[in-house]
């Protein structure tokens, strides 16, 4: 352990962190040159420093550092920053992003912004298809950002407007019939991405709309599955299966396993539960 190697330090003393100039000349301690036995006798610790991983936008980051033998290790708590303040921000975010894919698609394509927009002035059916199919594409963009607008004005907490701006997806490894054809087989997921700050698989429950049964994480099921239904919880005709944060109740997706073993099921964040019927087997909604 070389405290040379580190340009912060935390104290216990005074649980703050200095930078190796105020290590300097406010203590007169020589980063560079010190050991690491001097260091922690006097009651500081190198910091394994670490990068904030949510929307500077929609939360307040607070460090907080745990010591670890001669070291101290950095991690951090989030905030949410008021609603309002977090809807107008991912607003202007969403627009600026939509903005920029839908000038991408015209200078990929070679026309101008004006040839493009004197061709969407005229009715589809009259457009040349070289136009049309360059207008389709930034009709998509347009169509999504309005979808994103509408669902941060909506949203009821900032994780949901952090949801919208930065979708969640993953990958949840499940099946049917293990107890018989209206159990869901031991499940996991294999893949968590974009999840809200400070969630992480133990924090996300198993709900079942057709039986509204809940299906909560546990660790002390054989690796690597995590969540089991101990039995019955599917109607016969409803098999959906919707993912949600279990201190908040926010839904993150849903999926139908199919009957048999346990497979990969790819899933996209969908706040809102389908409708019973509005997708297949194996299948994400």
């Amino acid at each position: 352990m070389n405290p040379s190697d580190y340009t912060l330090f935390y104290s216990s003393a005074t649980l703050q962190t200095y930078t190796s100039y105020q290590m300097l000349e406010l203590f007169g301690i020589n980063t560079q040159t010190v050991s690491i036995e001097v260091l922690n006798y006097q009651s500081f610790y190198p910091v394994v420093e670490t990068t904030p991983t949510a929307n500077t936008g929609l939360y307040i980051f607070t460090p907080v550092y745990t010591i670890d033998g001669e070291i101290a290790n950095q991690t951090w708590t989030y905030t949410p920053r008021p609603l309002p303040t977090a809807q107008n921000y991912a607003t202007g975010e969403v627009k600026t992003t939509a903005n920029k894919e839908i000038s991408n698609i015209a200078a990929i394509s070679g026309y101008s912004a004006e040839t493009l927009a004197a061709a969407g002035a005229a009715l589809e059916v009259d457009r040349p298809a070289t136009y049309q199919t360059v207008i389709a594409a930034q009709q998509v963009v347009s169509d999504n950002l309005a979808v994103q607008v509408e669902a941060i004005a909506n949203a009821t907490t900032v994780d949901e407007v952090n949801s919208v701006v930065t979708p969640p997806y993953g990958i949840f490894v499940s099946g049917r019939g293990g107890a018989g054809p209206l159990d869901m087989q031991p499940s996991y997921f294999s893949e968590l991405n974009n999840l809200p700050p400070g969630i992480g698989e133990p924090e996300i429950e198993i709900y079942i709309p057709g039986t509204d049964t809940v299906i909560p994480y546990d660790a002390g099921l054989p690796a690597p599955y995590k969540y089991d239904s101990l039995g019955n919880c599917y109607t016969g005709t409803d098999y959906r299966t919707t993912f949600r944060v279990a201190a908040t109740g926010q839904v993150l997706g849903t999926v139908i396993p199919e009957l048999g073993p346990a497979v990969p099921i790819p899933w996209t964040y969908n706040p809102v539960i389908p409708s019973l019927g509005g997708g297949s087997s194996s299948s994400a909604f």
